[in-house]
């Protein structure tokens, strides 16, 4: 199974193998994996591109690419677990106003539009209304909020606009979503501005949006998630990383039934660390796993090299014990890296139980969102 690297890792001595994700996968590489191997690069306040007329939000990631969203969200009724999105009986009439050069606010209901200066080069009616949800919420959310719809969505602006959702108090998971017409489903978006009654983004195109709730209870962080420990065969050497308290053990469901499993473990060497990740993906049946990325890094003996666009080949993985949240079996790759550059055997055992947990998408801005 080919696999391609998408980490830019910094380490004297690291080797990675990375391949196509799963599309369940919540966990793999995010920047909100708050470990050795990434960092935060500036403050995360968009999400589209200023550079097209159409955009639209990349599922689960909280990053944006280019969609059409030309196409208008029909209101169509479907089940939304209960919650009142017509604000719990308020009447909620459109509002519409149009904005020049000096921008301008709309509010409706708990939802704000707010447009800077410098968004528009002559007026332009703006607009905000409560519709009928297009579609029902993403796997495991709720609608939390009622669903809004704000135009122009055929216009790209010259400066974000900020868009405000009502949220409501609770102690599960609050997140951003947008309609994307094509995929006739709602996106988890990145959503940096979180307040214990809004939730907030800026985009330079507007669209239909909703704010959800989660119906799990995720744990507040990693620390203490999963046990057990992974033998590692690399460089003519075995190590033994157990997941601690500097790791963890942790799995995603997806609506199919898959999930994805991501193991960390850290230890330190000689006043240095070693760092081992694994993640892969596990079948419907839980029975079939596939190898989605391995990452070794190590400071011992020296300084950092940079490490960009590996590719590895030749990774497997099998499983030989899948019961509940306990796994076990093996797994293998060629890699390429280190300094200089070459390619090495990789090998690895594990026995581990993982739990269940996903980086919340507000963990990729800058501060961590809130």
């Amino acid at each position: 199974m080919p696999l391609t690297h998408r980490f830019t890792l910094l380490a004297s001595l690291c080797f990675v193998v990375a391949g196509c994700t799963d599309p369940g996968a919540t966990t793999a590489g995010s920047a909100s994996d708050t470990d050795l191997t990434t960092s935060s690069t500036g403050s995360s306040t968009t999400v589209d591109s200023p550079t097209t007329t159409t955009g639209g939000d990349t599922p689960g990631s909280g990053t944006a690419t280019t969609l059409d969203t030309t196409g208008s969200d029909t209101a169509t009724t479907l089940d939304t677990t209960g919650v009142d999105t017509t604000t719990a009986g308020q009447e909620c009439p459109p509002v519409s106003e149009a904005f020049g050069p000096a921008g301008g606010e709309l509010t409706l209901c708990g939802a704000t539009l707010r447009v800077p200066a410098g968004a528009v080069a002559e007026d332009v009616v703006f607009g905000i209304e409560v519709i009928e949800p297009p579609a029902e919420p993403p796997f495991e959310q709720e609608f939390a909020s009622p669903v809004f719809r704000f135009t122009p969505d055929d216009l790209a602006f010259d400066q974000p606009v900020e868009l405000i959702l009502p949220r409501p108090v609770t102690d599960h998971r609050i997140s951003l979503a947008r309609h994307v017409p094509e995929d006739e489903a709602f996106w988890i978006v990145e959503a940096c501005d979180v307040t214990d009654t809004t939730i907030a983004q800026s985009f330079y195109q507007l669209g239909t949006f909703v704010t959800l709730r989660g119906t799990y209870k995720y744990p507040d962080s990693t620390s203490g998630l999963g046990g057990g420990t992974l033998e590692l065969e690399l460089l003519g050497k075995t190590a033994s990383f157990p997941i601690d308290m500097g790791g963890f053990g942790i799995y995603a469901d997806a609506e199919d039934g898959s999930r994805t499993v991501t193991l960390k473990s850290v230890r330190e060497v000689d006043g240095a660390f070693e760092s081992l990740r694994v993640d892969f993906a596990v079948d419907g049946s839980g029975d079939v796993a596939s190898l989605v990325a391995v990452e070794w890094l190590s400071t011992v003996d020296g300084g950092y090299t940079y490490i960009v666009d590996l590719i590895g080949s030749d990774g497997f993985i099998t499983l030989t014990d899948s019961t509940g949240d306990h796994y076990a079996g093996e797994l293998g790759a060629t890699v390429h890296g280190g300094n200089p550059p070459h390619d090495e055997q990789l090998h690895a055992t594990f026995d581990v139980t993982v739990e269940k947990y996903t980086f919340p998408p507000e963990l990729s801005c800058f501060g961590g969102g809130g």
